[in-house]
């Protein structure tokens, strides 16, 4: 989907979380983020400018530079934004979703699930999996046809999967095969023309997911 930053420290920095070099709530100095980033201190301070704005750290001086550390409201209101605006999304895309996409997207699901009980190695799935949901996700977003909300939701769906990562039982297994399942259940909707049902199911997943990432 379009709408992520074209910064390399800001890829970097998202890189450096998913791989733990960079914990949630850290605390570090500039010199410390260049190294871990590997970009030097003038690319380092449009990168901390991006990052600042975007409210995913905290600049103080005399104190070093803090990485945010989601609170339950910041999740909450993070999946009412996604909520809202896929909701919305999806009943766009019902009017003109064609057959051959239910076809194809259903038997994509239905694969990754198998993967993911066959292989039972958050390493092996975690990217094939991601890919899978971005690009379900992002069809009801692109809907719309509106480049601003492109550009938010990609911003916000890039926060909340750290959020995800960062809780890997939010992500282990039982509850991998689960949301795909939650998926399904809003593309078999779909397929026989139910779009209120499909809002519901799709309603259903988000309040799932946000259970599982708060309690898991």
């Amino acid at each position: 989907m379009r709408g992520e930053i074209e910064n390399a420290g800001y890829q970097a920095f998202f890189d450096a979380l998913i791989d733990g070099r960079l914990q949630l709530g850290q605390t570090l100095t500039q010199d410390e983020l260049c190294r871990i980033l590997g970009i030097s201190l003038s690319p380092m301070r449009e990168t901390t400018t991006l990052l600042e704005a975007e409210g995913l750290i905290t600049v103080r001086r005399k104190v070093g530079i803090t990485i945010f550390y989601p609170d339950v409201k910041f999740v909450g209101n993070c999946f009412q934004f996604r909520g809202l605006l896929e909701k919305e999304g999806l009943r766009k895309f019902a009017q003109t979703v064609r057959r051959d996409w239910i076809d194809t997207i259903r038997s994509e699901h239905t694969a990754i699930i198998d993967f993911v009980r066959q292989v039972n190695d958050l390493e092996a799935y975690r990217v094939p999996v991601k890919k899978l949901e971005r690009r379900f996700h992002d069809t009801f977003v692109d809907a719309f046809d509106n480049d601003q909300i492109r550009v938010n939701y990609a911003r916000l769906t890039q926060k909340m999967y750290l959020l995800r990562l960062h809780n890997l039982n939010a992500v282990g297994p039982a509850n991998t095969v689960t949301s795909m399942e939650e998926h399904i259940d809003i593309i078999d909707a779909l397929k026989v023309a139910d779009v209120d049902g499909a809002v519901e199911a799709l309603e259903r997943h988000l309040q799932g997911v946000l259970h599982r990432v708060l309690t898991t």
